[in-house]
This record gives structure tokens, sequence and C-alpha cells, in this order.
């Protein structure tokens, strides 16, 4: 029990020193991330022209996020699964901006609601 506790503290140490070290080198990516996912936040009481405006800088953040990731993807070391997930977050940001602004639901209703 004593040697499996010295080994899972190294390990622990090991992978938090890993997560540090990369926000520590980047700690502008970390900053874009956030306020890609603040400017996310769903608007629900504004009038249609402030909801567009939202969208709009919602989507242009999610693009800041990308290609700040892109340029630094080897000093960030951000894998390309990562990399990825946040093409996805900004294609599904440009959808919603889309939507918003041509008076569309965000997202469209599923089939299931939708009655002929």
């Amino acid at each position: 029990m004593r040697i499996v506790s010295p080994i899972a503290a190294m390990i622990l140490l090991t992978g938090l020193g890993g997560a540090a070290n990369a926000q520590a080198q980047c700690p502008e990516l970390t900053r874009l991330r956030g306020e890609a996912t603040e400017a996310s936040k769903p608007v629900t009481r504004a009038l249609i022209s402030n909801r567009c405006g939202a969208y709009v800088r919602a989507s242009l953040a999610w693009r800041a996020v990308v290609d700040y990731a892109s340029d630094h993807q080897d000093v960030c070391e951000i894998s390309d699964g990562s990399l990825s997930d946040l093409e996805k977050s900004h294609r599904e940001a440009v959808v919603a901006r889309d939507n918003v602004c041509a008076g569309r639901p965000v997202r469209p209703f599923p089939a299931d609601i939708i009655q002929r």
C-alpha cells in the first residue's frame, strides 16, 4: 500500500504539472476561449437586431480562438483532436449566427415537433 501511494502521487503531480505548464505557456488561448464561451451564452430577452449582433460577436470570438490555436498549436501543445473541437465550436457559432440573423430559431426544431 505504501508503494502505491508515492507512485500515484507522482503520476498525479506529473499530470497536473503538464496542464499547468500548458496554461502557463498559453494564457492568451485561455483568455480567448473564456471570452468565446461567455459570448456564446444564449441571448433570450434582447431584440432581434441585438441578438444578431451577439451571435456575430460569438462567432468572431470562436474564430479568434481557432486562429490562435492553429497558429500556436506546437507551442501550446494543442492536439489535433482539441483543435478539431475548437473548430466545431466555431462552426456551431456560425450556424447559430446565420439562423438568428435570418430570423430563424438558433437550432432547427426536431422532426417530431414539426407538424404538417
